[in-house]
C-alpha cells in the first residue's frame, strides 16, 4: 500500500512539475497555434493590400485615373462648398456632415488627396479586423486568428468593391466596429462619438441610435445625441456658413429624391437593389415583383423583431451580442435600400465572424456550434452562386438574411446554454459535496 501510495504521489508530482512532458506538449501546441496566427494575419494583410492596390495602382488604367468614386467625392464636395448646391452631373447623395468631411480631404491636389484617402481606406479595413479580433477575444486565444481570413471569404467581394472604387464604406464600418468595441467595454462617451460619426458619414446606420435607447444604454445614447448635434449642426455651419447650411440641406433632400427615383435606378450601372432584381426575376411583372420584394422585407422584419426581443433591456455588455445586433440594424436597411450597391454590404463580415467564433467556442453547446458553422457554410455557398448580375439583389439579401438571422439565433442560444450549463454546475456541486455545496447555494440563492 505504501509503495502504491508513493507511486501515485510520484506520478502526481511528475504531472505538476513545470518541466514535465505535459507542460512541454502544451507549450509546443501554443507555439504552433501562435505560428498559425502569424500566418493568418500575414495572409489577411496581403489579401487586403492586393485588393487595395491591384486595380487602382497597378491596373491597366493608370493611377489616379483608375479611381472612380473618390473622383466623385472630391469634385462633389468642392462643388457643394463653393456653390452650396449639389452637383447634377454625378450622383452624390452624401449628407452635409459627410460633405464637410470630404471637403477637408479635398483641400490638396487630386493626386495627393486620393492617395491619402486610399491609405485611409486600407487602414480602416485592417482596423476593422484588429478591433473585431480584440473585442471578440481572439488575441488572447492562440490559434483563433485563423478565423479572420475565413470570415473574409464571405466579405472579400464587398471589400474589393469599396477598395477598388475608393469609397467610404470601410471607414463607416470601422467607426461602427469601434463604437461596438467601446460599448462592450462600457466606454459610453467613445461609443457615442463613433456611432454618431458613422451616421454622419452615411445615413444607413441611423438605427444604431434607437438601439442604444432600446437596450437602456442611456449614457451612450446621450453621448451619441450630443455628438450628432455637433456633426449635423455645428460642422455644416462651420463648413458652409450660417446662410449656406440651409440651402445645402435642401439640396441634399433633392439629391436623395433623385438618386432613388425609379427611372434613375433603372439606368444605374452598378445598382443591385432588391426591387430591381425582383423585377428581373418576375420578367417585368411589376405586381409580382412588388410582392416578392415585400416578402423579403417581411422576413427582414421578423429577424429584426427576434433581435429586438433578445436584446431588450439593460443586459450584460456581451461583445458578440452587441456586434450581432448592431450589424443587423445596419444590414437590414442596407439590404432593402433601393440604392443598394455591392460595397454597402461590407458589414457582413461582422455576423460572419461572430458565427465562426461561436462555432469555435468549446463552451457553447454542440447544437449551437454546429448551427453556426452550417449557417456560415450556407452563406459561402450563396456567395459562390451569386454570379448572375441582374439577380444579385435577391442573392445578397439571402446571404445577409442567413448570416444575420443565424447570428441572432446563436447569440441567443449561447446565452441560454450558458445559463443552463451554470444551473447544471450548481446541481452537481450540491450532489458532490452536500454540506458545502448546499451552504454555498443557500448563500447565493437564499430564497431558492
Amino acid at each position: 500500500m505504501c509503495v502504491a501510495g508513493a507511486e501515485c504521489s510520484a506520478r502526481a508530482t511528475y504531472r505538476e512539475e513545470p518541466g514535465g512532458r505535459g507542460t512541454q506538449m502544451r507549450i509546443g501546441s501554443e507555439r504552433t497555434a501562435r505560428r498559425l496566427d502569424r500566418v493568418a494575419v500575414i495572409g489577411l494583410v496581403g489579401w487586403l493590400l492586393f485588393d487595395l492596390t491591384a486595380r487602382t495602382v497597378f491596373g491597366s488604367v493608370p493611377w489616379p485615373q483608375s479611381v472612380v468614386d473618390y473622383r466623385i467625392i472630391y469634385d462633389g464636395s468642392r462643388h457643394v462648398v463653393e456653390t452650396h448646391t449639389y452637383p447634377t452631373d454625378n450622383p452624390y447623395p452624401y449628407p452635409p456632415p459627410a460633405v464637410a468631411l470630404h471637403a477637408a480631404s479635398a483641400v490638396f491636389p487630386f493626386r495627393v488627396s486620393v492617395a491619402l484617402w486610399l491609405a485611409l481606406t486600407g487602414v480602416a479595413a485592417a482596423a476593422v479586423y484588429f478591433a473585431l479580433a480584440r473585442t471578440l477575444g481572439l488575441l488572447v486565444r492562440p490559434g483563433q486568428l485563423i478565423l479572420l481570413p475565413l470570415a473574409h471569404v464571405v466579405a472579400a467581394y464587398y471589400f474589393q468593391w469599396d477598395m477598388r472604387s475608393v469609397n467610404s464604406n470601410l471607414i463607416v464600418l470601422a467607426a461602427l466596429v469601434f463604437g461596438c468595441a467601446a460599448l462592450a467595454r462600457a466606454r459610453d462617451g467613445a461609443a457615442g462619438f463613433w456611432f454618431a460619426l458613422s451616421v454622419a458619414l452615411k445615413l444607413l446606420p441611423v438605427l444604431v441610435l434607437p438601439y442604444l435607447a432600446w437596450t437602456r444604454r442611456w449614457r451612450a445614447f446621450a453621448w451619441a445625441v450630443a455628438f450628432s448635434l455637433v456633426f449635423w449642426c455645428a460642422v455644416p455651419v462651420a463648413a458652409f456658413g450660417v446662410t449656406g447650411a440651409g440651402p445645402v440641406y435642401e439640396g441634399w433632400a433633392a439629391e436623395i429624391t433623385r438618386a432613388t427615383d425609379a427611372q434613375t435606378k433603372s439606368h444605374h450601372p452598378i445598382l443591385i437593389s432588391l426591387d430591381k432584381a425582383a423585377l428581373h426575376l418576375c420578367a417585368g411583372d411589376a405586381a409580382r415583383a412588388k410582392a416578392l420584394s415585400l416578402a423579403v422585407c417581411v422576413v427582414w422584419g421578423l429577424v429584426g423583431v427576434c433581435g429586438a426581443a433578445s436584446c431588450w433591456g439593460n443586459r450584460e455588455r456581451d461583445a458578440r451580442s452587441i456586434l450581432t445586433h448592431v450589424s443587423l440594424l445596419v444590414l437590414g436597411p442596407v439590404a432593402v435600400n433601393p440604392y443598394l450597391e455591392a460595397y454597402h454590404l461590407v458589414p457582413l463580415v461582422v455576423p460572419a465572424l461572430v458565427l465562426l467564433v461561436v462555432g469555435a467556442d468549446p463552451t457553447c453547446g454542440r447544437f449551437v456550434r454546429g448551427f453556426a458553422l452550417a449557417a456560415f457554410a450556407l452563406a459561402v455557398l450563396i456567395l459562390k452562386v451569386s454570379s448572375p448580375w441582374p439577380l444579385r439583389g435577391l442573392l445578397v439579401n439571402a446571404q445577409a438574411l442567413v448570416l444575420c438571422g443565424a447570428a441572432v439565433g446563436v447569440v441567443y442560444g449561447r446565452a441560454k446554454w450558458r445559463m443552463r450549463d451554470t444551473s447544471a454546475g450548481r446541481v452537481e456541486e450540491v450532489r458532490g459535496n452536500r454540506l458545502t455545496g448546499l451552504a454555498r447555494r443557500l448563500a447565493l440563492h437564499p430564497k431558492s
